[in-house]
């Protein structure tokens, strides 16, 4: 490993050897961009970050040439938290980049790999002239997404396959799915072991009960992360529906539509109607862009008067899997985040529905 970091510095930025003219002048076939822009530093709560960014990527090598770089910031620099690379209309394929990523880290130090971010962002084509025209923010990337899972995001993972009645799985499995470390993962397995069931033979483990005292404990910390709302002054606001079918024209899959429009989506026989408001899910953290908004509706702005009044709720789904379900033209959030968006709402008596429902069998 040593030998391999040595022989391919020269291919990587002038900071390591400035007197090493940088390859990309030499190759007119690299994609790796050497702009200023390309490199950048970003500070808040959670400490120092290193941001890498890359457009129009097409092989692996200049991939490789970008996990090195990274890898070398975190080696100089053991201040930062972690190194982000952003990869914009990248043409290899996930598959190929998946390869690629998992192989680098199997190779790199646990306390370097670790800290490497790969997102792998794949914009539609008016979103990438949008981007070029505006500009990427360092500071708040749209596409950032979480890299850690929390006991709430294990057990929704639990909770979806439960609804969907899916078979048992490993611990390995669980851990490869949410990307959450294994003492999260155990605590889960202790905090509701009067729910999980356990295969003796195979190892797997699967939810095969939950209570309606368990779905309110969960629902109450996954609603701890605060929301977004915002409200229509233009005297005519959007119904929710029509700003659902706009919000499926962005065509990300990072959004979702989720709270009661998602539940009833899920469940049909749910007996309630639309909400005035549009419940959207948002796969990223507090501090994802939300500059969405003014193109599903311009009219709309954030608001932070009585809840009750807004037209739109932006949650956040805080955790690496989103768990969203592409269907009829639109994502939707998955089940449990629905009804936690609707007792957040304050609707209790749909809620108590919806559990029921579920109790009886009729999962989506």
């Amino acid at each position: 490993m040593h030998h391999l970091f040595a022989r391919i510095k020269i291919n990587t930025r002038h900071k390591f050897n400035a007197h090493i003219k940088p390859m990309q002048e030499q190759n007119p076939y690299r994609t790796v961009r050497r702009n200023p822009d390309d490199y950048s530093e970003v500070s808040d709560a959670l400490g120092r970050h290193f941001q890498l960014r890359s457009h129009d990527l097409k092989n692996t090598r200049d991939l490789r040439t970008l996990l090195l770089d990274a890898a070398y910031e975190l080696q100089a620099q053991p201040d930062l938290t972690d190194a982000h690379i952003y990869l914009h209309s990248c043409t290899l394929a996930k598959k190929r980049v998946e390869i690629e990523v998992e192989q680098f880290k199997r190779i790199t130090q646990p306390h370097i790999a670790g800290r490497i971010m790969l997102h792998d962002i794949r914009a539609t084509a008016q979103h990438s002239e949008r981007l070029a025209m505006d500009g990427a923010s360092t500071v708040s990337d749209p596409f950032r997404k979480p890299t850690t899972a929390s006991q709430e995001a294990v057990l929704a993972y639990f909770l979806q396959r439960h609804l969907q009645s899916l078979p048992g799985v490993s611990i390995s499995t669980i851990a490869a799915d949410t990307k959450a470390s294994l003492p999260t993962i155990y605590k889960v397995l202790n905090t509701y072991d009067h729910c999980i069931e356990k295969d003796p033979e195979d190892k797997t483990l699967r939810l095969h009960y939950f209570a309606q005292s368990d779905w309110l404990h969960w629902i109450q910390r996954t609603n701890q992360l605060s929301s977004a709302y915002f409200i229509d002054r233009s005297g005519a606001p959007r119904s929710a529906n029509r700003l659902a079918k706009e919000l499926a024209r962005l065509q990300r899959d990072d959004l979702a539509v989720g709270g009661l429009m998602g539940a009833l989506h899920h469940l049909p026989t749910l007996d309630a109607t639309n909400s005035p408001q549009l419940d959207i899910l948002v796969h990223g953290t507090r501090r994802t862009d939300l500059s969405f908004i003014t193109e599903i509706d311009p009219g709309l702005e954030r608001y932070k008067g009585r809840t009750e009044m807004a037209h739109v709720v932006v949650h956040f789904i805080d955790r690496p899997a989103s768990l969203f379900v592409y269907q009829d033209g639109q994502n939707w959030g998955a089940l449990p985040d629905c009804i936690a968006n609707m007792q957040k709402a304050g609707l209790t008596h749909q809620v108590n529905d919806a559990l029921q429902l579920m109790k009886q069998g009729q999962k989506p």
